[in-house]
């Protein structure tokens, strides 16, 4: 899986900057959480948050970031209309292995400061103060993180913010049995929306089983997550797997033509997901469907094999990466995902 943040853009009267962004190690445990598990923290991108005057200092991967190390935040604009169903909708570009998503925040809405919610008429008092740092996130928790602090923002209170923002959450499998990858964007994606006389429903997605085929999206070995991991931590699982290589003749080994076509052995790796649906209105309310979809990797490795998922960074370049990992006995097979800077 990749996670980029393509950039973040500041316009403040007639002057627009642009950087990209930290992804603290907070948001990539809130990812594969929410890949793995029904109930998990949101990893919904929904907050901005502004520091101003001061710089937040020693700011690492590994920094625990909140609400309360900044001074104002601004609310994701239309997060609220129609619990976000036709923002994801207009903001997002989707195919089979990957959504880009577009986020806007500025004081035109309601805004957060010193304990008190405000209009966009109130952020004139904000006027001449220096912005050394922003923040995204969502609530009181800080995902991801830009030093401004040598920028030389000056706000301009009478003409406001815009601060924008653009993500790429990507797979290095293909699709199959569903549009776009949604184990991806669980939490921002209001797929298959509905609403019941009891709950408002929408369909999120959850690991359900790993196996090979020889047909893109199709397994012809199966085997369910709880019978083949053997161990998990908060950005990696592991599964044990025996695969022997087999060179069969299709359709049948009993026919005597002269000739058999063979099969491939198994040419994917392949990740299954069941939806379930969750109710927006009851954090407790989870129920399995009997839809599933599947995402597609080359693979032509055989025997005891140790696959294993891990979201790790990497140093490279002058850029920082996340990466899916899949190790298999002692050949490594990269899935690499970038995280710039």
């Amino acid at each position: 899986m990749k996670v980029k943040n393509n950039f973040v853009k500041i316009q403040n009267g007639n002057k627009t900057y642009v950087r990209k962004n930290m992804i603290l190690d907070t948001y990539i445990t809130r990812l594969f959480k929410a890949q793995m598990d029904l109930q998990h923290s949101t990893t919904q991108l929904a907050s901005c948050y502004i520091k101003f005057d001061t710089p937040i200092e020693n700011v690492q991967y590994d920094t625990v970031l909140t609400q309360d190390d900044f001074d104002i935040m601004l609310i994701d604009s239309g997060t609220t209309e129609i619990i976000g169903s036709k923002k994801f909708e207009q903001t997002t570009e989707r195919n089979k292995n990957n959504v880009k998503i577009n986020y806007l925040f500025s004081n035109e809405g309601l805004f957060y400061a010193n304990e008190e919610y405000l209009y966009s008429n109130d952020f004139a008092r904000f006027d001449g103060r220096k912005i050394t740092a922003i923040g995204f996130g969502f609530g009181n928790t800080v995902f991801a993180f830009l030093d401004t602090s040598n920028m030389n923002i000056i706000v301009n209170g009478n003409e406001g913010i815009n601060i924008t923002r653009e993500d790429i959450l990507q797979s290095d499998g293909i699709c199959y049995g569903i549009d776009f990858p949604l184990h991806l964007v669980n939490d921002i994606a209001y797929y298959d929306f509905s609403v019941t006389q009891t709950h408002t429903l929408i369909k999120k997605a959850q690991l359900y089983s790993v196996g090979f085929g020889n047909t893109l999206g199709l397994m012809e070995e199966e085997y369910l997550i709880g019978d083949v991991q053997v161990a998990r931590d908060d950005n990696s699982i592991t599964f044990d797997l025996s695969r022997a290589k087999k060179v069969g003749h299709y359709p049948s080994e009993n026919l005597h033509l002269g000739f058999y076509p063979t099969m491939d052995n198994s040419k994917y790796l392949v990740f299954k997901y069941r939806l379930y649906q969750y109710a927006t209105d009851d954090q407790e309310f989870y129920q399995y469907t009997d839809e599933y979809y599947t995402m597609s990797m080359p693979n032509e490795n055989f025997g005891n094999l140790e696959i294993k998922l891990k979201l790790e960074r990497l140093w490279l370049n002058g850029y920082f990466w996340m990466e899916w990992k899949y190790s298999c006995n002692s050949k490594q097979f990269e899935w690499n995902a970038e995280y710039h800077q």
